[in-house]
């Protein structure tokens, strides 16, 4: 004896067959430091990227030091697609950040 579909169920096929594919996250990533700048270039895959850079800033009587991240602007892989993110200090860290 077959069951009659829950209404749930019947949700659950309707919307699986509209739902889209997971989009994949960028890759083919490489990221190098040119100074005080970090570049990052993606060559594949959906979504958006951006470069980030962490800095220590030394200034002032006593030496006063601080850390500061920046973040470069969001790009979208492909040929060219670049993202820079540059600080005024010494580096300490940098990445990449998906979107």
């Amino acid at each position: 004896m077959r069951r009659a579909p829950t209404a749930f169920a019947a949700a659950a096929l309707v919307f699986g067959a509209l739902a889209t594919p997971a989009a994949a996250a960028p890759s083919g990533c490489t990221g190098r430091y040119d100074y005080s700048t970090y570049l990052v270039a993606c060559t594949t895959g959906d979504g958006s990227y951006r470069a980030w850079i962490t800095c220590m800033t030394v200034a002032g009587p006593g030496g006063m030091g601080w850390r500061s991240t920046t973040y470069g602007p969001w790009a979208v892989p492909g040929p060219g697609s670049t993202s820079a993110a540059t600080c005024g200090g010494l580096p300490l860290t940098a990445g990449t950040q998906f979107g």
